[in-house]
């Protein structure tokens, strides 16, 4: 089976912000990038899960109408009291004790990078579990979480693997087995 991980299209915020949770609409170029996942996806029926946020539930809708299941698992990493803060803002102390530890160090009132992990797992094991092609239409810390799972790449490192808005990885899960077959298309 296959599983298509795309991120969202390029969110309607300024630079510099700390985002995840919060419910942030799309980018004018919305229509353009929607377009250009659409022309790479395959047509055949899938299951196709998105994040509740609006950023990821547009997408989904145009690219699969109202033929989607929205799922509290696939959103970003909760910033808890960080939401909508400016990095810069938030003072060295605290940023620094996060960053030296971000995949254990909750944020303030959010969760920690291993929580994400957790989540995000426990829904491609539900996802794999159903045996049918999907599509995950999520963001960026639940891909590279995923990547670095199926890789077998440390939390740590996850980071290291870019993952563009508008952009699309393919798992293939077959016998117990989940593989990459591509990643950033």
């Amino acid at each position: 089976m296959e599983i298509y991980l795309i991120r969202h299209t390029t969110p309607a915020v300024e630079r510099g912000i700390c985002y995840g949770f919060s419910d942030i609409d799309v980018a004018p170029t919305f229509e353009s990038e929607a377009a250009r996942i659409k022309g790479l996806m395959p047509t055949k029926p899938m299951d196709v899960y998105a994040s509740p946020l609006q950023r990821c539930s547009k997408l989904a809708t145009y690219l699969y109408g109202s033929g989607f299941t929205t799922d509290r698992r696939l959103m970003e990493l909760n910033f808890g009291d960080w939401e909508m803060q400016r990095w810069e803002d938030m003072g060295p102390d605290a940023l620094q004790k996060w960053m030296d530890d971000f995949v254990y160090t909750r944020v303030p009132n959010g969760e920690s990078y291993e929580d994400l992990y957790q989540r995000a797992l426990e829904m491609l094991n539900e996802v794999i579990s159903k045996g049918r092609d999907a599509v995950l239409v999520t963001h960026s810390g639940i891909i590279r979480a995923l990547l670095a799972h199926v890789s077998g790449t440390p939390l740590e490192k996850s980071f290291d693997r870019r993952t563009e808005y508008g952009r699309i990885a393919c798992l293939e899960a077959e016998n117990n087995q989940i593989e990459i077959v591509f990643y950033n298309s």
